[in-house]
């Protein structure tokens, strides 16, 4: 029902934009053309009508982008299950995706500067995840290649084998071209910068994150951003905890961008005995902790140890 909402509403907004457009060219080129007053009062009531009729707004002329993303959803929800994606469906069904990154390229930047920082960060979340997506389909089904991994250190599948993928191959947004690695790095790391963006980026690999069913939206972006987080360390094991040996096995994720979480949350001050680094780092995991984890990681001084990172790709079985 959502979706289907979400569907009208996107284009009764295109077809305000038009009205909008065929507005304006009355008003250049019929009304100047009504040099006597009485033919320009013939043309009024239709102008009136129109404004009646079909109610503009400026901003909704100037930004007609579909914020809930549901062209994306719509994607997500048919061909992702259990964070895991069916490329091989989803490769001779792309119209919908192709849409979707239509609609990015033609965001107007002009508009853009106007939105909201939960827009922009739900934006750029969502098109990190779903150029991922494309380019996964793009090179599927994916094989060994010798110029991206020349020893053979990751598997077959992985999209470490497409030579490029972050900083070579572009995608457009705004009509500009950003690779993967500035939409993370420079965009959402920098300029939007949320730590929690690394609980839902999807690498397209099993190391990653899970890939969620439904795109991000402004309105409840910090709320999933948080679940993420529960997500991340606790439904696809990322955490271990031995408590006999008081080692906490993380995620490689933090260890990469350690950087980004030094600031830590308001639970820093528990692991002050701790490098500042990985004080923020168990601030972070305690934050999404459960009661017995938290009273553990906060009574104990504990040795971190990261995991092994699976860059098998994230494909349905």
């Amino acid at each position: 029902m959502k979706q289907g909402y979400s569907r009208f509403v996107w284009y009764e907004q295109k077809v305000q934009c038009a009205l909008l457009s065929l507005m304006e060219q009355v008003v250049q080129t019929i009304v100047p053309a009504c040099r006597s007053r009485l033919s320009l009062l013939a043309v009024l009531p239709v102008l009136i009508l129109m404004l009646v009729v079909f109610p503009i707004q400026a901003t909704e002329s100037q930004d007609a982008f579909d914020h809930e993303h549901f062209l994306l959803t719509e994607v997500l929800g048919e061909y992702v299950s259990n964070g895991l994606v069916n490329y091989k469906l989803l490769k001779a069904d792309q119209d919908t995706l192709n849409e979707y990154l239509q609609e990015l390229a033609r965001i107007d930047p002009a508009a853009y500067r106007n939105w909201t920082r939960e827009q922009k960060l739900a934006l750029w979340i969502n098109a990190y995840n779903a150029f991922t997506i494309k380019v996964i389909l793009d090179h599927y089904p994916i094989e060994h290649s010798w110029r991206a991994d020349p020893i053979g250190h990751y598997p077959d599948n992985s999209i470490r084998q497409i030579n490029g993928v972050w900083d070579d191959i572009t995608w457009t947004v705004m009509g500009k071209e950003y690779t993967l690695n500035h939409m993370e790095h420079e965009i959402m790391r920098r300029e939007l910068a949320d730590p929690r963006i690394h609980f839902v980026l999807v690498c397209a690999s099993r190391g990653c994150p899970y890939l969620e069913n439904q795109a991000f939206e402004a309105p409840d972006l910090d709320a999933r951003l948080d679940q993420a987080g529960i997500n991340y360390i606790y439904d696809s094991r990322k955490l271990r905890i031995d408590r006999k040996k008081k080692v906490v096995q993380l995620p490689q994720i933090f260890k990469w961008f350690d950087e980004d979480f030094v600031e830590g949350t308001q639970y820093k001050q528990l692991f002050k005995d701790h490098p500042s680094k990985e004080a923020g780092i168990l601030s972070w995991v305690y934050r999404y902790a459960s009661k017995e984890d938290r009273e553990f990681l906060e009574n104990n001084t504990l040795q971190i140890v990261y995991l092994y990172y699976d860059w098998a790709l994230n494909e349905m079985p």
